[in-house]
C-alpha cells in the first residue's frame, strides 16, 4: 500500500485512493451533473441518477404522453422522438403540426425501451431524432460547443485529474514515451520530486514555471513573440487589430506564449480539440518545426479550450491579431499558386505540405473567430476570410488522391508521402464541411460545390493515426480492399451513388466502412443540395435523388462500427476519439426536416420572401428545430 495520502484541500480530510478524494469533493460544491430525463431532478453520481429512473413517477405521465406522437416508419425501424424527456411546451402548438408533415416519431413502448437500450449507440438516427447536440449548439457560442456538454466535461475532468496525478508523482506509469506526458499534461515532468512526500494537497491549477533558454521551445516563443509585434506595429487605421504594443501586452503574449504553456495549450489542442478536426497528422507533428502562425492558432484554441480559469480570457483578446497574422502569409499574396509548382516530385511534396499548413491554420481560425470572435469577427470571418480560404482551396487543388501511391514496402519517404497528401484530402474535406454548415446554420449560399469534391474519401483514423510507416502501410493494406479504393471513388462519386436509387443490403454494408468524416461531409453534401433546390425559381425541381440520399445515408450510418468503439477513455487516447462528425445524424434528421416541409408547402410564400440569407446569428435554425421539437412533443394522434 502507497505511503502518500490525498488530502481534501476544503476540509483536510486523508484518502488512500484519488477516486475516493474525486468522490469526496462534490459534496463541497453545488456541482450535480447529471439530470433525471423524465422529472430534471439532478444528481452527483450517474449510478443514483439511474436508480432513480427506474421508479421515477413522472414515466407513467412521459410514456402517455408518447401516445400523441405520430409514427415513423411502417417497416418499424425504431426511430423514436421522446420529446417529454427535454422541455415543456404550450399545447397551442399542437394546431401546427402539420407543418411538419412525415416526420415520424414511435409511440409505443417498444420504442421507449429501445430509446433506452444499453444496445443503442449515442449517435444512433433514433437518439438523433431528438436533436438535442444541435439545439444546444445553435444556441451556445464558444469553441467548446463543438462537444456536447457532458463530454467536454468528462474530458476536461480527465485531464485535471491526469495533471494533479503528475504533479503529485513526477511521472505517468502508463505512458509509454515519457514526452507523451508534455503532450497531454502540458507541464515539465520531474522524477522522483515528490517521493519523500508523506501526503499532497491537491490543487486545482498548474504551475506556470518560468521560461529559460535552454528550453527547446524557447526559441519558437521568441519567434511568436516577434511576429506579433510586428504586425501590431505593421497595422493600418482601419485595421482589425485593435491592440497596441505596450509593456502590458508583451507581457501578456510572453505568457501566453511561454513555453511551458506552449505545451500545456497543445495538450488541450490535441485532447479537447483535435477530435473535432482532425486534419494535421498528430503524430509526426513537431512544435519546433511547425510555421508559427499555425502553432499560434493551436495554442490559442486549446487555452479557449482549457479547464483552468483564466486561461481562455487570456487567449481572447489575441483573435483579431493572430486573424490577421494568419492572413497576411505570403502564400495569400501569390497571384496563382498552381503556376509555381515545382516540376521536381520531391519540391512537389514540400510545396504542398506548405500550402495544406496554410490552409489548416485558415482553416481553424476561422473556426476559431466564428464560435469565439466578436460578432463583427464572426460577420468577417464568414464573409470575406471564408471566401479567402476557398480561393486557396482551388488555387491547391481539389483532385488530391492517393492514386500514385504505391503499396509494396513502407518507407520514411512513402509514409511521408501518405501524410501530406492524407492531410491535403482532410483538409480539402473539412473546408467543404465548414461551407456547407454555413449554408445550414446562416442560409448562406455555398461558396462551393458538390460536384467538385473531385479528391479521395478520407483513408480510416487507424491509417492517419498510425504512429509509424510499418504501422500505417498494415492499416493501409487492409483499406485496399474496400469499394473505396478498389474503384478510386471520389466524395462527389460517393454523392451520386447513395441519390441515384436505393442501394442493396451488401452495397450498404460495403459503404458503411468509408468511417465517420466521410458520413458527415456526405451528408452536409446533401444540405448544400437542398439549398439549391429550395431557392431554384427557374426550373421545376425534384427533391427525389435527394431523399433517395437520405434514405440511403440513415441505412448506412446505422450499419457503420465507429472508429473509436474500442478506444478508452483515457489521457492518452483522447486524441483518437471521434468529435463533431459523431452527430452527423443530426445534420442528416435536420435534412429531412427541411426536405419535408419545403415539400408539403406549409412554408408559406409570404415566409420565403422574408427568409433572412448570411445572418451572423443561428437563431432561423434554432428556430426550425425548436419548433420541431415542441411539435414532436403536442403532436395530435394520428387520425
Amino acid at each position: 500500500m502507497s505511503h502518500r495520502q490525498w488530502l481534501c484541500s476544503v476540509c483536510s480530510t486523508n484518502f488512500t485512493r484519488m477516486e475516493h478524494l474525486r468522490r469526496h469533493l462534490r459534496s463541497h460544491d453545488n456541482e450535480r451533473p447529471y439530470a433525471c430525463a423524465l422529472c430534471q431532478r439532478t444528481f452527483t453520481r450517474k449510478d443514483a441518477m439511474k436508480r432513480h429512473e427506474k421508479t421515477c413517477k413522472v414515466q407513467t405521465t412521459a410514456i402517455n404522453a408518447l401516445d400523441t406522437l405520430p409514427r415513423m416508419y411502417d417497416r418499424g425501424n425504431n426511430h423514436s422522438v421522446n420529446e417529454a424527456l427535454f422541455q415543456n411546451t404550450d399545447s397551442a402548438i399542437a394546431n401546427e403540426v402539420a407543418c411538419l408533415p412525415n416526420i415520424p416519431a414511435s409511440s409505443d413502448f417498444e420504442a421507449l425501451d429501445f430509446l433506452y437500450s444499453q444496445d443503442l449507440t449515442p449517435d444512433s438516427t433514433a437518439l438523433a431524432e431528438r436533436l438535442e447536440f444541435l439545439a444546444y449548439f445553435t444556441s451556445a457560442k464558444g469553441m467548446a460547443t463543438f462537444l456536447d456538454q457532458d463530454t467536454l466535461n468528462q474530458w476536461q475532468k480527465m485531464l485535471l485529474e491526469y495533471e494533479r496525478h503528475i504533479k503529485v508523482y513526477g511521472h505517468d506509469r502508463d505512458a509509454t514515451d515519457p514526452g507523451e506526458v508534455c503532450h497531454i499534461a502540458g507541464i515539465q515532468v520531474f522524477p522522483n520530486s515528490w517521493e519523500d512526500a508523506s501526503e499532497t494537497t491537491i490543487d486545482p491549477s498548474v504551475v506556470h514555471m518560468t521560461s529559460d533558454d535552454s528550453d527547446l521551445l524557447f526559441l519558437r516563443t521568441q519567434e511568436i513573440i516577434h511576429d506579433i509585434q510586428a504586425i501590431i506595429a505593421q497595422k493600418a487605421d482601419k485595421s482589425t487589430i485593435k491592440l497596441d504594443w505596450s509593456p502590458s501586452v508583451q507581457e501578456s503574449c510572453s505568457i501566453l506564449f511561454a513555453p511551458n504553456n506552449i505545451r500545456r495549450f497543445l495538450g488541450y489542442f490535441w485532447s479537447l480539440w483535435y477530435p473535432n478536426c482532425p486534419i494535421i497528422h498528430r503524430p509526426s507533428f513537431d512544435p519546433q518545426a511547425a510555421p508559427p502562425n499555425l502553432l499560434c492558432v493551436m495554442v490559442i484554441i486549446g487555452a479557449c479550450l482549457s479547464p483552468h480559469d483564466g486561461d481562455g480570457s487570456l487567449a481572447r483578446m489575441w483573435l483579431d491579431t493572430v486573424e490577421e497574422l494568419v492572413f497576411s502569409n505570403e502564400i495569400f499574396q501569390e497571384k496563382s499558386a498552381m503556376a509555381t509548382t515545382p516540376p521536381v516530385l520531391e519540391g512537389q511534396t514540400e510545396w504542398k505540405k506548405r500550402r495544406v499548413e496554410c490552409l489548416q491554420m485558415t482553416y481553424l481560425v476561422c473556426s476559431l473567430q466564428k464560435r469565439e470572435g466578436s460578432i463583427e469577427a464572426q460577420t468577417r470571418s464568414r464573409r470575406y476570410r471564408h471566401a479567402m480560404m476557398v480561393t486557396l482551396v482551388r488555387d491547391l487543388g481539389l483532385s488530391a488522391s492517393h492514386q500514385d501511391l504505391e503499396l509494396k514496402a513502407p518507407s520514411e519517404s512513402w509514409w511521408r508521402k501518405f501524410i501530406v497528401e492524407e492531410e491535403r484530402i482532410r483538409t480539402l474535406l473539412y473546408v467543404f464541411c465548414i461551407d456547407s454548415a454555413i449554408t445550414m446554420l446562416h442560409n448562406s449560399p455555398p461558396r462551393m460545390v458538390v460536384s467538385e469534391l473531385k479528391m479521395d474519401v478520407a483513408c480510416p483514423e487507424e491509417c492517419f493515426q498510425a504512429g509509424s510507416a510499418t504501422e500505417c502501410f498494415t492499416a493501409l493494406s487492409a483499406w485496399k480492399d474496400s469499394v473505396f479504393w478498389r474503384e478510386r471513388l471520389s466524395m462527389s462519386a460517393v454523392v451520386k451513388r447513395i441519390c441515384q436509387r436505393s442501394l442493396e443490403d451488401h452495397l450498404v454494408h460495403e459503404l458503411s466502412r468509408m468511417g465517420t468524416l466521410n458520413m458527415c461531409t456526405l451528408v452536409l453534401s446533401l444540405h448544400s443540395l437542398i439549398f439549391s433546390l429550395q431557392n431554384s425559381l427557374i426550373f421545376e425541381y425534384t427533391f427525389t435523388p435527394v431523399q433517395t440520399g437520405l434514405e440511403n445515408w440513415g441505412r448506412i450510418w446505422n450499419k457503420r462500427i465507429p472508429e473509436d468503439r474500442y478506444t478508452p477513455d483515457n489521457p492518452h487516447t483522447i486524441w483518437k476519439k471521434i468529435g463533431f462528425v459523431r452527430y452527423a445524424a443530426e445534420f442528416w434528421h435536420l435534412a429531412r426536416i427541411i426536405v419535408a416541409r419545403v415539400q408539403s408547402g406549409s412554408l408559406a410564400r409570404s415566409q420565403k420572401e422574408s427568409s433572412r440569407y448570411d445572418h451572423t446569428d443561428m437563431v432561423d435554425v434554432n428556430g426550425l428545430i425548436m419548433e420541431y421539437r415542441r411539435m414532436s412533443l403536442n403532436a395530435p394522434p394520428p387520425t
